[in-house]
């Protein structure tokens, strides 16, 4: 009678460990899919308002300032982004962000040097064409994600 107890109580420690892990493995997938999500979402609208912000930066010394914020709470983002933890299913789809982020990170570089030289922020540099591989990303995930 002790040992059956015994033997249950194993099976049910298993059982609950294994279930465990299922839940963790789900909360993980939803948490990369939200962060991405997320993620993509800001750089998509950095890029809807890139332009207007580097022809004021041109003029006006506050909207420089503001833009080289920007671009550096940017290059903070794609660092963040680089540490998530990444379930198998996606380790693709996080390896292609992870080669745009560090296109767009050596170009926001240029474009703070533009910045601190009076040029245009983004001549040169590569950052549109880069947000619109990383919008085709998004557009590729929403596509995914259940409506």
């Amino acid at each position: 009678m002790m040992r059956r107890s015994l033997t249950l109580i194993v099976v049910a420690a298993m059982v609950f460990a294994a279930g465990c892990g299922i839940i963790e493995e789900a909360t993980q997938t939803v948490n990369f899919a939200a962060e991405t999500t997320n993620y993509l979402q800001t750089i998509t609208n950095f890029g809807q308002n890139m332009q207007t912000m580097a022809e004021q930066a041109l003029t006006d010394l506050n909207a420089r300032t503001e833009l080289k914020e920007q671009l550096l709470a940017l290059q903070e983002q794609i660092k963040e982004y680089g540490a998530l933890t990444v379930p198998d299913y996606a380790k693709d789809l996080h390896q292609s962000i992870t080669e745009y982020n560090a296109q767009l990170n050596l170009s926001i570089d240029t474009a703070l040097t533009n910045i601190e030289q009076g040029r245009a922020a983004f001549d040169a540099t590569g950052i549109p064409d880069t947000i619109n591989k990383i919008n085709e990303l998004l557009n590729q995930l929403n596509q995914l994600t259940p409506q």
